[in-house]
Protein backbone atom coordinates (compact mmCIF):
# COMPACT_ATOMS: atom_id res chain seq x y z
CA UNK A 1 0.00 0.00 0.00
CA UNK A 2 1.23 3.47 -0.81
CA UNK A 3 0.03 6.01 1.73
CA UNK A 4 -0.98 9.43 0.44
CA UNK A 5 1.25 11.71 2.47
CA UNK A 6 -0.01 15.30 2.51
CA UNK A 7 2.67 17.94 2.54
CA UNK A 8 3.14 19.78 5.80
CA UNK A 9 1.40 22.96 4.70
CA UNK A 10 -1.79 21.11 3.71
CA UNK A 11 -1.74 18.99 6.86
CA UNK A 12 -1.36 22.15 8.96
CA UNK A 13 -4.25 23.84 7.14
CA UNK A 14 -6.49 20.83 7.69
CA UNK A 15 -5.50 20.73 11.34
CA UNK A 16 -6.39 24.42 11.67
CA UNK A 17 -9.81 23.68 10.20
CA UNK A 18 -10.43 20.99 12.82
CA UNK A 19 -9.37 23.36 15.60
CA UNK A 20 -11.70 26.02 14.27
CA UNK A 21 -14.58 23.59 14.26
CA UNK A 22 -13.74 22.52 17.81
CA UNK A 23 -14.12 26.05 19.09
CA UNK A 24 -10.65 27.53 18.72
CA UNK A 25 -11.99 29.55 15.80
CA UNK A 26 -15.01 30.77 17.72
CA UNK A 27 -17.55 27.96 17.25
CA UNK A 28 -20.73 28.31 19.32
CA UNK A 29 -20.67 26.42 22.63
CA UNK A 30 -24.16 25.09 21.84
CA UNK A 31 -22.58 23.08 19.04
CA UNK A 32 -20.80 20.92 21.61
CA UNK A 33 -24.19 20.01 23.09
CA UNK A 34 -25.48 19.25 19.61
CA UNK A 35 -22.43 17.09 18.96
CA UNK A 36 -23.16 14.99 22.04
CA UNK A 37 -26.77 14.65 20.92
CA UNK A 38 -25.66 13.66 17.43
CA UNK A 39 -23.32 10.95 18.76
CA UNK A 40 -26.08 9.58 21.01
CA UNK A 41 -28.74 9.70 18.28
CA UNK A 42 -26.56 7.87 15.77
CA UNK A 43 -25.25 5.44 18.42
CA UNK A 44 -21.65 6.05 17.39
CA UNK A 45 -18.79 4.26 19.12
CA UNK A 46 -16.35 7.09 19.80
CA UNK A 47 -13.48 4.68 20.44
CA UNK A 48 -13.78 3.32 16.91
CA UNK A 49 -14.33 6.80 15.49
CA UNK A 50 -11.14 8.02 17.17
CA UNK A 51 -9.19 5.00 15.90
CA UNK A 52 -10.31 5.08 12.27
CA UNK A 53 -11.77 8.55 11.60
CA UNK A 54 -9.74 10.70 13.98
CA UNK A 55 -11.54 13.85 15.05
CA UNK A 56 -15.32 14.16 14.95
CA UNK A 57 -16.55 17.75 14.99
CA UNK A 58 -19.81 19.61 14.62
CA UNK A 59 -19.46 23.19 13.36
CA UNK A 60 -20.63 25.56 10.63
CA UNK A 61 -19.33 25.26 7.09
CA UNK A 62 -20.10 26.55 3.62
CA UNK A 63 -20.34 24.01 0.79
CA UNK A 64 -19.57 24.61 -2.88
CA UNK A 65 -21.24 22.94 -5.91
CA UNK A 66 -19.72 19.75 -7.41
CA UNK A 67 -16.96 18.87 -7.19
CA UNK A 68 -18.09 19.58 -3.65
CA UNK A 69 -15.72 21.30 -1.25
CA UNK A 70 -16.29 23.02 2.07
CA UNK A 71 -14.65 25.58 4.31
CA UNK A 72 -15.21 26.75 7.87
CA UNK A 73 -17.72 29.59 8.03
CA UNK A 74 -19.34 30.84 11.29
CA UNK A 75 -22.36 31.91 9.21
CA UNK A 76 -22.61 28.60 7.31
CA UNK A 77 -24.82 25.60 7.97
CA UNK A 78 -24.29 23.14 10.79
CA UNK A 79 -22.32 20.15 9.57
CA UNK A 80 -20.38 17.11 10.75
CA UNK A 81 -16.70 16.79 9.88
CA UNK A 82 -14.34 13.82 10.26
CA UNK A 83 -10.77 13.20 9.21
CA UNK A 84 -9.85 11.10 6.18
CA UNK A 85 -6.83 9.07 7.27
CA UNK A 86 -4.36 6.75 5.62
CA UNK A 87 -3.35 4.01 8.06
CA UNK A 88 -0.36 1.74 7.54
CA UNK A 89 1.48 -0.42 10.09
CA UNK A 90 -0.17 1.46 12.93
CA UNK A 91 0.84 4.87 11.61
CA UNK A 92 -1.78 7.41 10.55
CA UNK A 93 -1.58 10.30 8.07
CA UNK A 94 -4.13 13.06 7.77
CA UNK A 95 -5.03 13.23 4.07
CA UNK A 96 -8.20 15.31 4.00
CA UNK A 97 -11.38 16.25 5.86
CA UNK A 98 -14.90 15.09 5.02
CA UNK A 99 -18.05 17.01 6.00
CA UNK A 100 -21.79 16.90 5.40
CA UNK A 101 -24.77 18.96 6.58
CA UNK A 102 -26.27 17.39 9.70
CA UNK A 103 -29.66 16.85 8.06
CA UNK A 104 -28.32 15.76 4.62
CA UNK A 105 -25.69 13.01 5.10
CA UNK A 106 -25.67 12.10 1.40
CA UNK A 107 -24.34 15.55 0.44
CA UNK A 108 -20.80 15.07 1.72
CA UNK A 109 -17.74 16.98 0.54
CA UNK A 110 -13.98 17.15 1.12
CA UNK A 111 -11.87 20.09 2.20
CA UNK A 112 -8.96 19.59 -0.20
CA UNK A 113 -10.07 16.94 -2.72
CA UNK A 114 -7.13 14.71 -1.80
CA UNK A 115 -8.89 11.61 -0.42
CA UNK A 116 -10.53 9.05 -2.70
CA UNK A 117 -11.90 6.72 0.01
CA UNK A 118 -12.73 6.69 3.69
CA UNK A 119 -11.30 3.52 5.23
CA UNK A 120 -8.89 3.17 2.31
CA UNK A 121 -6.47 0.97 4.27
CA UNK A 122 -9.09 -1.78 4.41
CA UNK A 123 -9.05 -2.31 0.62
CA UNK A 124 -5.72 -4.12 0.62
CA UNK A 125 -5.71 -5.47 4.16
CA UNK A 126 -6.16 -9.27 4.16
CA UNK A 127 -7.93 -9.05 7.53
CA UNK A 128 -10.81 -7.21 5.83
CA UNK A 129 -11.61 -10.37 3.86
CA UNK A 130 -10.94 -12.97 6.54
CA UNK A 131 -13.06 -16.08 6.09
CA UNK A 132 -14.21 -14.98 2.66
CA UNK A 133 -16.25 -12.05 3.93
CA UNK A 134 -16.70 -9.12 1.52
CA UNK A 135 -15.63 -5.53 2.13
CA UNK A 136 -18.56 -3.28 2.97
CA UNK A 137 -18.95 -0.25 0.71
CA UNK A 138 -21.14 2.43 2.28
CA UNK A 139 -22.93 5.17 0.38
CA UNK A 140 -22.25 7.83 3.02
CA UNK A 141 -19.65 8.64 5.68
CA UNK A 142 -22.44 8.57 8.28
CA UNK A 143 -23.27 4.98 7.32
CA UNK A 144 -19.59 4.14 7.70
CA UNK A 145 -19.46 5.71 11.17
CA UNK A 146 -22.62 3.85 12.21
CA UNK A 147 -20.93 0.60 11.14
CA UNK A 148 -17.98 1.29 13.42
CA UNK A 149 -15.84 2.46 10.49
CA UNK A 150 -15.93 -1.05 9.02
CA UNK A 151 -15.61 -0.87 5.23
CA UNK A 152 -15.12 2.09 2.90
CA UNK A 153 -16.89 5.09 1.41
CA UNK A 154 -16.24 6.44 -2.09
CA UNK A 155 -15.27 10.11 -1.84
CA UNK A 156 -13.88 10.72 -5.33
CA UNK A 157 -15.53 8.70 -8.10
CA UNK A 158 -12.78 9.56 -10.58
CA UNK A 159 -10.04 7.90 -8.54
CA UNK A 160 -11.72 5.44 -6.19
CA UNK A 161 -12.76 2.96 -8.88
CA UNK A 162 -9.25 1.81 -9.67
CA UNK A 163 -8.39 1.43 -6.02
CA UNK A 164 -11.53 -0.59 -5.27
CA UNK A 165 -10.88 -2.77 -8.30
CA UNK A 166 -7.63 -3.82 -6.64
CA UNK A 167 -9.39 -5.07 -3.50
CA UNK A 168 -8.14 -8.41 -2.21
CA UNK A 169 -11.65 -9.86 -2.08
CA UNK A 170 -15.28 -9.26 -2.93
CA UNK A 171 -17.23 -6.08 -2.23
CA UNK A 172 -20.63 -5.73 -0.55
CA UNK A 173 -22.83 -2.91 -1.84
CA UNK A 174 -25.85 -1.57 0.05
CA UNK A 175 -28.34 -2.70 -2.62
CA UNK A 176 -28.63 -3.50 -6.34
CA UNK A 177 -28.63 0.14 -7.43
CA UNK A 178 -25.52 0.76 -5.38
CA UNK A 179 -23.86 -2.34 -6.88
CA UNK A 180 -24.49 -0.97 -10.36
CA UNK A 181 -22.94 2.36 -9.36
CA UNK A 182 -19.83 0.61 -8.09
CA UNK A 183 -19.52 -1.52 -11.21
CA UNK A 184 -19.72 1.63 -13.34
CA UNK A 185 -16.89 3.15 -11.29
CA UNK A 186 -14.62 0.14 -11.71
CA UNK A 187 -15.33 -0.50 -15.36
CA UNK A 188 -16.89 -3.28 -17.40
CA UNK A 189 -13.85 -5.51 -17.01
CA UNK A 190 -14.50 -5.84 -13.27
CA UNK A 191 -16.38 -9.15 -12.65
CA UNK A 192 -19.95 -8.42 -11.59
CA UNK A 193 -19.97 -11.49 -9.34
CA UNK A 194 -17.38 -9.82 -7.13
CA UNK A 195 -19.93 -7.20 -6.07
CA UNK A 196 -22.39 -8.72 -3.63
CA UNK A 197 -25.63 -7.27 -2.22
CA UNK A 198 -27.52 -8.16 0.97
CA UNK A 199 -30.29 -10.69 0.36
CA UNK A 200 -32.67 -8.38 2.25
CA UNK A 201 -32.16 -5.62 -0.34
CA UNK A 202 -33.10 -8.03 -3.18
CA UNK A 203 -36.30 -9.02 -1.38
CA UNK A 204 -37.20 -5.37 -0.81
CA UNK A 205 -36.66 -4.60 -4.50
CA UNK A 206 -38.87 -7.49 -5.56
CA UNK A 207 -41.68 -6.54 -3.20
Amino acid sequence: MTAAHPDRAIARDLGDLILAGCGVGGADADEFVQLREFVAREALDLRLVAAFAGSLTLARYTFSPPPRRFHFDPAGELAVVVEALEIEHGERWLVDLVAWPVDRPSEFATAAGRADLLGADQVDNPASFFGGRPLLVHRTPLGWLRAGCCGVVVLDERRAGGRLAGALGNLLAEDLAHARELHRLMGRAFPTNRIRVPASSIHRGAA
